[in-house]
């Protein structure tokens, strides 16, 4: 007989049974929970695994100094562009109402310009092989043939005694300035293909140095001695970033400096023009190839450290001619004074640190090569327009990048700029890291939050 307030025997060992499975079930629970979070501590190392294999192909540093240049880049162009939107509209105002036209007509051309080329410049830094043979090919007989037909059919025009321009009816278009576009994307595909027989004269030659001996020759047959000084900067900072033995670079520089010489000499007012930049006193016989440059200097010295204004300079009522597009540096001098040029150096200053360091940490030869050419001729360029301006370089009718009223200048540059981005992008090693990189959080979180779900 079983005492009073105790069970049966048989109900305490079902009593028991029945605890000891509970406990089974909860500790067998427990145990698909912890393991279930084991999966989930696992699956977040696998992330964290992942995330640093990819970025371990791509040395934090390199993919640090990469996004750097890019920001430095984007951040110069776009500064650059605005200056020279507002600088062309103040430069053109008084030429366009003595003219009967708006004074903001140039202002809004060059508006219409930027967005063209900035539309260019996204398309191209979306696109993929770029240096490949065939765009290069393209992109440099295109622009050699646009250049052909300026000089060797009825649709060409002369201004100011160069023959460089394209009439296509409802515009007109300057080949020349894209033909340093597809030199960039070509001679950055070519070099790079040959860059283990470049010691050899006969590969040096073929093609490589048939295409830039092209590009000028077109445009020296315009009587464009500019442009084709730019070209030839850009070439040799291509040549020298290709690799190619110092002893054949001085060969060739001192051959270029002998056409250049020719070319000089084979013209009047260009003799006339290194003779007034060697010897100031030569003004007195010469003062008519004088009175562009010391207007110039008249206007730089006038705006002072802070300059007299925006819109309020003297020289381009009618004293310093070509004040929008070549000579737009000493407007920019006169209204925004040594400040604001300095400013405008500061930035040319920062594009080419970007794209040097581009240069610099790309893993890829081809892009090394390309980004280097397009540093060269941008940099190159602007130096040789800020020269002029203040009296370091002879006259040369070169625009100043980004800033100068124009076009077809303006649009090459943004594409170009368009190409670096591009070619920055399409690297294997960049692009996975660059992806790992801004999915690697997502991906951790959403896993944490799967885990942190868990009874």
């Amino acid at each position: 007989m079983t005492p009073p307030g105790r069970r049966p025997p048989a109900a305490r060992a079902s009593a028991a049974g029945a605890v000891a499975d509970a406990a089974g079930r909860g500790i067998g629970t427990a145990g698909r929970g912890v393991g279930t979070a084991g999966r989930g501590i696992g699956t977040v190392g696998g992330v964290i695994g992942t995330s640093g294999e990819a970025v371990g192909a791509l040395p934090p540093e390199r993919l640090h100094r990469l996004r750097v240049a890019q920001l430095t880049i984007l951040a110069s162009v776009g500064l650059l562009t605005v200056v020279g939107l507002f600088m062309t509209m103040s430069a053109h105002t008084i030429s366009a109402l003595t003219d009967g036209e708006s004074p903001y007509r140039a202002g809004l051309n060059q508006a219409v310009f930027a967005l063209i080329g900035a539309v260019i410049g996204v398309i191209l830094a979306h696109t993929h092989r770029l240096l490949g043979r065939a765009v290069a090919w393209t992109a440099l007989l295109a622009t050699l043939a646009l250049q052909a037909l300026v000089q060797f059919t009825s649709l060409g025009r002369g201004e100011y005694g160069n023959r460089n321009w394209l009439d296509l009816g409802f515009t007109q278009i300057q080949p020349a300035e894209f033909i340093k576009f597809g030199l960039a994307l070509w001679l950055g595909s070519v070099l790079a293909y040959k860059k283990n027989v470049l010691t050899r004269w006969g590969d040096l030659v073929v093609p490589g140095l048939i295409g830039i001996a092209a590009g000028m020759g077109l445009v020296l047959k315009g009587d464009d001695a500019g442009t084709a000084l730019v070209i030839g900067l850009m070439a040799f900072g291509a040549l020298v970033l290709a690799g190619v033995p110092w002893s054949k670079l001085a060969l060739l520089a001192g051959s270029l400096g002998a056409v250049g010489v020719i070319i000089v000499a084979g013209a009047e007012h260009r003799l006339n023009r290194l003779m007034v930049a060697i010897n100031p006193e030569a003004c007195e016989e010469l003062a008519d190839q004088c009175w562009q440059i010391r207007q110039a200097e008249y206007s730089l010295a006038s705006g002072g450290w802070f300059g007299a204004g925006l819109g309020a300079s003297r020289g381009k009522w009618s004293y310093l001619s070509q004040a929008e597009s070549d000579f737009i540096f000493a407007i920019i001098g006169e209204e925004l004074g040594l400040l604001g040029a300095l400013t405008v150096l500061a930035l040319f200053g920062a594009l080419g640190f970007g794209l040097f360091q581009v240069v610099r940490w790309h893993p890829s030869r081809p892009v090394q090569i390309a980004v280097g050419t397009i540093a060269c001729w941008i940099e190159g360029q602007a130096l040789v327009n800020i020269g002029m301006v203040i009296k370091l370089l002879p006259v040369i009718g070169v625009p100043l990048p980004f800033v100068s009223a124009g076009g077809s200048a303006l649009i090459a540059c943004l594409a170009a700029i368009g190409v670096v981005f591009g070619l920055m992008r399409t690297d294997p090693e960049v692009k996975a890291a660059l992806a790992v990189r801004s999915r690697r959080a997502g991906r951790v979180a959403a896993v944490t939050d799967q885990v942190g779900a868990r009874p």
